[in-house]
């Protein structure tokens, strides 16, 4: 293989913006949600982060160096950030009140699973808004929504907290996009 040039690889490689995505959230088992509310925290996120995944492994030694033999799938726990309007601070609002169906605050009933998960996406947009590569996490719900500073010397600073958020699985959204194969060439994700 013989090196690239610096022409040759800006003109065949462009690096994906980090700051092009979009993250929505649907709570609970219907998700039959408020479309408007739903968009409002898309427009909400600070930022995301797409989610990580890891292979459980068991070691396995017969002769020589120890092979270690993938047996099970984890997924990494992701978190969300959300900037908080005038409006009443709606959007914590929103987590405390998912939070307040996860476990009664009174109470302390805690939900059946079914009611308390919800789907989470977070969709990475090229330079002319089109999607190039999509997630959704599954079965998600708040694990944990961060405190929030307050000081009277953070004059220009805005409200903002964390979402981590705990799912089951993630899946990649099935499309059209075009990617670089084991074999170094274009193909098609057309499976998911």
């Amino acid at each position: 293989m013989t090196p690239q040039s610096i022409t040759n690889f800006r003109s065949t490689f462009e690096p994906v913006p980090v700051n092009r995505y979009v993250a929505r959230i649907r709570r609970g088992a219907s998700m039959n949600n408020n479309v408007e509310t739903d968009r409002i925290m898309s427009f909400r996120c600070e930022s995301a982060e797409l989610p990580g995944r890891s292979h459980t492994t068991n070691s396995q030694q017969i002769y020589g160096p120890v092979r270690k033999i993938p047996y099970n799938s984890s997924y990494i726990d992701t978190t969300l950030t959300f900037m908080c309007s005038n409006n009443s601070m709606a959007e914590k609002r929103y987590f405390d009140e998912w939070q307040d169906e996860i476990q009664d605050p009174d109470s302390f009933d805690v939900a059946y699973y079914d009611d308390l998960t919800g789907l989470v996406s977070v969709d990475i947009l090229n330079e002319q808004n089109a999607t190039i590569y999509s997630v959704d996490m599954i079965e998600a719900y708040p694990l944990n929504v961060s405190s929030i500073n307050v000081g009277w010397g953070q004059n220009n600073e805005y409200m903002k907290f964390s979402v981590t958020f705990s799912f089951r699985k993630w899946k990649r959204k099935i499309g059209e996009t075009t990617f670089i194969s084991k074999g170094g060439l274009l193909g098609h994700d057309s499976a998911g």
